[in-house]
């Protein structure tokens, strides 16, 4: 039976250590990630980051109610205006419960975020950098850009 010491190694191995190219390449080939579509879903959640950081009125006159219509508004939007470049998300469940409880646990829910630009700094590059294909990623971020890679593809139409 496996102690506690080992299993927080192992752990912090899984989160820290970086694969090698050729286990990402084998891991991205195994579940058909593609570097266009990676370039797509970047830009579909920048674009969606945008949105929310740029139209968000601040939290002294923003209710519960308001952050969940804002948030809603923001993902009408985003997919609006990739309809008019001639590419379609349909609007899943998945996908938008997905990005609306990560939004709500890191931006929505932060007291005095707009004295605090680098959240959304911070934001933006964790998902630049989880959709980076080349970058050199661990076993966890593999794992989380596959699954969010998933719910993605779910929801492109293709035509």
């Amino acid at each position: 039976m496996m102690n506690n010491t080992n299993k927080k190694k192992d752990f912090l191995s899984y989160i820290k250590t970086p694969l090698s190219e050729m286990s990402i390449a084998v891991l991205f080939s195994a579940n058909n990630i593609r570097y266009e579509r990676c370039q797509l879903y970047s830009d579909y959640i920048q674009s969606l980051l945008a949105l929310i950081f740029d139209t968000y009125m601040g939290d002294e006159i923003t209710t519960e109610e308001y952050k969940i219509q804002h948030f809603h508004w923001c993902w009408d939007k985003n997919i609006k205006n990739f309809i008019e470049e001639g590419i379609e998300f349909k609007d899943t469940d998945v996908s938008y419960n997905y990005f609306l409880e990560f939004m709500f646990e890191v931006f929505y829910t932060v007291n005095g975020k707009e004295n605090k630009p680098h959240i959304a700094m911070t934001i933006r590059t964790l998902w630049l950098s989880l959709f980076s294909y080349n970058r050199v990623k661990s076993r966890s971020d593999v794992d989380n850009f596959i699954e969010i890679y998933g719910i993605l593809e779910k929801s492109l139409k293709i035509v």
